[in-house]
């Protein structure tokens, strides 16, 4: 009995030290993503995003409006300040599920030091809590807490019930997608892969088939019949304005105010190839060497074990890419592509006993590589959305207030 107490006594240490841990890490890189909301309590919710939340269901259907519909529904007037703290409870919602999702490794196969390392890694990145920190009260933020939680109930269900499996795929990323259609290409590729992986059978082939197919019709219909319509868009943005003040940003509003595919391409591309905007790619390309370094390391060290259903997801990782000439947020993602990247990793340590053991081989023999990606990330600082870096921000209004013209 005393041998059981003493057992469960250093589990339950090992889980509070773990938790506090992950507490500090957090913390930390919060501090680094939104520092004026630690030196001044300046929160970093966009205007253009607190918009996104103003959408509702009131004069019927429109995309992205299911968010704040239910929160119109549940408080009646959706105030900036009532949106601020809702997108920090996200965040923090966002960041239990991700340490929750990274830790596994280290909690199930004897806390090793490959694993912690793999788990740090994974959460200091500027692609990953970084930027959701950073880009606080985006969508992005509820589309991946449904996407981790659909990749925990995919592991647990997979082997049990395709019918559950099939169930949960499709409930939670059909919400997904009435959140923000882009989570078609967000996560919906990543989930059927990982789906796959654990369940390559031709019964459940079948099911993630039509899984496939039933949320790329909702897609569809989001896309194509998810205008507003009830309001021209002056009358309409009058109408906020008159509601919600001057925060109420006409640009944010413009999505549902149906603009065509080919001016979201046009302005993407012109935008694209501007010449700020292709100094903040070089920078992207500087400041994430390191980590593109590393990645190649490790898949050079385990590339033996790596079979073409594991390639398969590397690839399928860069869905998020796809968005690159539809929407002018180009490091939003690359941030999203790198977080799946990272998720990738996890899960298939999770699932492959001799990837397993190489990855965490390889964090083991390079802590002093994987300490120094960790600083340089918090160096760095988060991936932004139509900016890279603000590091890269700064330096450009240092240099513009000392030069003239």
């Amino acid at each position: 009995m005393d041998i059981k107490l003493n057992a469960w006594g250093v589990r339950d240490a090992g889980k509070v030290s773990l938790f506090l841990v992950c507490s500090f890490v957090a913390l930390v890189v919060w501090g680094r993503s939104n520092p004026h909301l630690f030196l001044n309590g300046t929160s970093y919710l966009s205007d253009w995003a607190y918009t996104h939340y103003l959408f509702n269901y009131d004069d019927g259907f429109v995309k992205r409006g299911v968010v704040g519909d239910f929160l119109k529904t549940l408080v009646g007037h959706v105030s900036y300040d009532f949106v601020n703290f809702v997108s920090y409870v996200f965040l923090g919602g966002l960041s239990f599920l991700f340490f929750l999702f990274v830790s596994k490794p280290y909690v199930g196969y004897g806390g090793r030091l490959g694993a912690f390392l793999l788990m740090i890694f994974a959460a200091t990145s500027p692609a990953t809590l970084q930027h959701f920190a950073f880009d606080v009260g985006r969508f992005d933020l509820i589309i991946y807490i449904v996407f981790i939680l659909v990749v925990l109930s995919i592991k647990f269900l997979a082997e049990r019930s395709v019918y559950a499996t099939f169930a949960t795929v499709v409930a939670g990323l059909s919400f997904s997608v009435l959140v923000h259609e882009a989570a078609f290409f967000m996560v919906l590729p990543l989930a059927l892969v990982f789906w796959n992986y654990i369940d390559p059978s031709k019964k459940g082939f079948v099911f993630q088939g039509i899984s496939f197919a039933a949320i790329f019709f909702m897609t569809f219909l989001v896309s194509t019949r998810g205008g507003y319509s009830a309001l021209g868009f002056e009358d309409h943005l009058e109408a906020l304005r008159g509601v919600y003040g001057d925060r109420v940003v006409s640009s944010s509003l413009a999505v549902i105010h149906n603009s065509s595919l080919e001016e979201n391409v046009d302005r993407t591309i012109r935008l694209g190839f501007s010449f700020p905007r292709l100094v903040h790619h070089g920078a992207m390309v500087f400041f994430m060497m390191p980590f593109a370094y590393m990645m190649y390391k490790l898949y050079m060290s385990i590339r033996g074990q790596v079979d073409l259903r594991v390639k398969l997801i590397f690839i399928v990782s860069l869905s998020p890419l796809a968005l690159y000439p539809l929407g002018q947020d180009h490091f939003r993602w690359w941030s999203l592509a790198i977080t799946n990247i990272i998720l990738s990793i996890c899960f298939i340590v999770l699932k492959d006993k001799a990837i397993r053991n190489g990855v965490l081989s390889f964090f083991e023999d390079r802590v002093r590589l994987v300490a120094f990606v960790v600083l340089f990330g918090f160096v760095s600082g988060p991936l932004g959305v139509t900016e890279s870096f603000d590091v890269v921000v700064y330096a450009a209004r240092f240099v513009g207030s000392i030069v003239p013209g």
